[in-house]
């Protein structure tokens, strides 16, 4: 059978229809697999997304919130900006009130519980809302991809910014809670200006916490991060309050409110804030804070909010004492102080100036300014002398003119009382005992005790072999020579307050950084010093309170400590120029300053409770004549306290042979009658010639042999100091009367 013409064409056409088709075939399949390959891959790629991306919540930890401060109270008293200047303060959850919380998620992501980081239904409702209006009209981000959002705000907007947000949020419902997501996300939403975090917007618009937004007041704020500067209430409180409605209405929508009562919500008035007025936790730093401040930050770890026992009213009212006393001081222009809790160290106030924007180094910290101490260190030299058994409180110490090579100091009067007893030499902060008691301990000795209370400024030298010594000060060290700090001393002085038990100066009220507190001294040395320091009353203070003053030499720096087992205080007056003023004295500028606030803690305070001697120290049968303990040849003895398990020096002045006592010749004891201006004039002789002479317990020196002196009515007493070592004295007493 043959084909014809026509057959062959429609046989050629049949055929290039099938390739045809064929082809068409062939190319549907290759689409069809490349389809399946790319949605292979692009599952693949999605599912193993999420490993590979960062954690958000690792980036958003290293946005450190601002730092706040609180006092003893409780009260916030200063808050610190973020690095990048803002306004934000972490808070969990739980500190959130129930309507913000419930008012976010509906305004946000309504499903936001039931999905898994990414809310597939709200893509397509937005993607079909998008694609009905041609343009962006509603996002589908949850709450999870906002935190990833949040996480790396520098990221331009783009599908592969999407891409990412999408698998860290997926990474971020894997690793966390719910609840830690929503934390993050309310603490790092901005909410207009610097303004981050519902904390810091509600203390900002509302001066509340957060934990105390009502429903009407977290619609308001949770409208805000759509369009945080735009809807701004202290800016644009109209468009604030128009996407308050829309937040309402989405929270009817979801059966979180009604209809009724979402109307109700919004005409709620809202208690804003006066925004004439910064926000309370915007105050700037106070500048009679900034002190303290700057020192608790020294010892602040990784904290953001800070707990300080700083006691603000009574910061305030010691700032006013200082005042006060300065402005009565003539040539002073500058004062400090340093309270502190005795039991535990707290610094309860600090005031490191009292003007602190003025141009004469206003902003140095004379808390910390290393100063001539004068006396102050003297408690501490009869501490330790009291500790290795040279001393105890009524010992006997000689207050005469004493020289040391080319070293002769003498008393801030330039009187000498001569033989007085331990507790009266440190109550009347007499010069040459201390030294002589310096001398016998030795200053290498001093200076170790010092460095140990860090109360020695003064740097150490190091050696080439890496070691360090303390520069060598010599007797000097006794009146203060070596430079020392307020902060420092006042840590010291309440060493003695809490029985030897010696801790550094605390900023936090966390006191377990301090675990284990070192003895300084046995509490029998302390009881005894107290004692000692309590003897004579604070000037304008009633109470029994343990005092010391200080006076640096030319009458630079007045100092006075003062403290009882609930209290110990330090008072500085000076000028920080290191000017002069002859009104710088520590028992005239700086004890009554002392008294009064020590007076002022008491008000509402139970007087203070000193230990009883009885109960730390031991009796001790001592030597009259030098209140040593009683020898075998002491013919007159008393009883009184001293250390308890501490040998004090047994008397070996009695008994043995003594150099020739000196004698007065003339006056000789008896009454003598004044002539009739009411005086009468007689000679001072005393053998030997060179010996040095108190009239009336006041030092004159020596005289020549013979000399005249013109005495008054009344009784008189002489007494001649020879001027070996141990001295030797005579003393004879004697009475001018008028004549009947």
């Amino acid at each position: 059978m043959s084909l014809n013409t026509n057959d062959l064409q429609n046989t050629e056409k049949l055929d290039s229809r099938c390739s045809g088709a064929r082809c068409y075939i062939m190319r549907f399949r290759w689409i069809a697999l490349a389809f399946l390959l790319s949605l292979i891959v692009g599952s693949l790629i999605w599912l193993a997304a999420p490993l590979v991306v960062d954690d958000p919540a690792v980036a958003l930890a290293t946005h450190t919130p601002a730092r706040q401060f609180f006092d003893g109270q409780g009260r916030l008293i200063h808050a610190e900006r973020t690095y990048d200047a803002q306004w934000r303060f972490d808070i969990p959850l739980s500190q959130i009130s129930f309507p913000a919380v419930a008012t976010m998620v509906a305004a946000e992501d309504a499903n936001f519980f039931q999905h898994n980081g990414i809310d597939y239904r709200a893509i397509l409702r937005a993607f079909w809302m998008n694609l009905t209006f041609g343009r962006i009209v509603s996002g589908a981000s949850t709450i999870s991809m906002q935190v990833a959002r949040l996480a790396a705000p520098q990221r331009r907007r783009s599908y592969w910014s999407k891409f990412l947000q999408a698998s860290q949020a997926r990474k971020l419902e894997r690793r966390h809670s719910k609840e830690e997501i929503l934390a993050l996300y309310f603490n790092h939403l901005p909410f207009g200006g610097k303004i981050y975090g519902i904390e810091a917007a509600s203390l900002y618009y509302f001066g509340k916490h957060a934990n105390a937004l009502t429903w009407a007041e977290a619609s308001l704020l949770c409208g805000l991060p759509q369009r945080p500067n735009a809807y701004r209430p202290d800016l644009h409180l109209d468009k604030a309050r128009q996407r308050q409605r829309v937040v309402l209405a989405l929270m009817a929508r979801h059966g979180l409110l009604s209809p009724g009562l979402a109307w109700h919500t919004y005409h709620i008035p809202l208690p804003l804030r006066n925004f004439s007025l910064p926000a309370e936790f915007m105050t700037r730093e106070d500048t009679a804070l900034a002190h303290y401040l700057r020192l608790a930050k020294t010892q602040v770890k990784n904290a953001f909010q800070i707990h300080i026992p700083l006691n603000w009213d009574v910061q305030q009212a010691i700032e006013q004492c200082l005042i006060q006393r300065r402005n009565a001081l003539a040539g002073v222009r500058d004062g400090a102080a340093v309270l502190l809790d005795s039991r535990n160290g707290h610094v309860l106030a600090l005031v490191g100036t009292l003007d602190y924007h003025s141009p004469l180094a206003g902003q140095v910290n004379a808390c910390t300014a290393v100063r001539s101490a004068g006396s102050t260190l003297k408690p501490f030299i009869y501490a330790e002398a009291i500790d290795g058994g040279l001393i105890c409180p009524e010992t006997l110490l000689w207050d005469a003119p004493l020289r040391y090579a080319t070293y002769t100091p003498t008393n801030y009067d330039g009187q000498f009382k001569g033989k007085v007893t331990a507790a009266e030499a440190l109550s009347l902060s007499l010069n040459t005992p201390a030294i002589r008691l310096l001398a016998q301990l030795g200053p290498k000795r001093l200076e170790d005790r010092f460095a140990s209370l860090h109360i020695l400024a003064t740097p150490r030298s190091r050696h080439a072999d890496g070691k360090t010594d303390i520069t060598p000060h010599g007797l000097s060290l006794a009146l203060g020579t070596a430079g020392h700090t307020l902060l420092n001393l006042t840590a010291a002085y309440a060493m003695f307050a809490r029985n030897g038990n010696y801790l550094p100066c605390s900023f936090l009220e966390d006191v377990s950084i301090f675990p284990s507190p070192p003895t300084a001294f046995p509490p029998t040395v302390c009881v005894l010093i107290n004692q000692m320091l309590t003897q004579r009353a604070l000037p304008a203070c009633v109470l029994p309170v343990a005092w010391k003053t200080g006076t640096s030499n030319g009458n630079r720096d007045a100092w006075c400590f003062a403290y009882t087992p609930d209290f110990t205080l330090g008072v500085w007056f000076g000028n920080k120029s290191g000017s002069p003023s002859a009104e710088l004295t520590g028992l005239h500028a700086a004890a009554p300053c002392a008294g009064a606030i020590m007076s002022m803690l008491y008000d509402n305070h139970a007087p203070p409770h000193w230990p009883s001697p009885a109960q730390n120290c031991q009796p001790a049968t001592l030597c009259t004549e030098t209140g040593l303990t009683a020898g075998a040849h002491c013919l007159r003895t008393f009883t009184a306290y001293a250390g308890k398990d501490i040998p004090l020096r047994l008397c070996t002045q009695c008994g043995h042979p003594v150099p020739s006592r000196p004698a007065i010749l003339s006056p000789v004891p008896g009454h003598f009658i004044a002539d009739v201006n009411g005086n009468v004039q007689l000679m001072l002789r005393a053998t030997p010639s060179n010996v040095l002479w108190f009239i009336d317990n006041r030092y004159l020196g020596p005289l020549p042999d013979n000399s005249p002196r013109v005495f008054a009515v009344g009784n008189h007493s002489l007494t001649v100091v020879s001027p070996q070592d141990p001295p030797q004295t005579a003393t004879v007493h004697f009475t001018v009367k008028t004549h009947n």
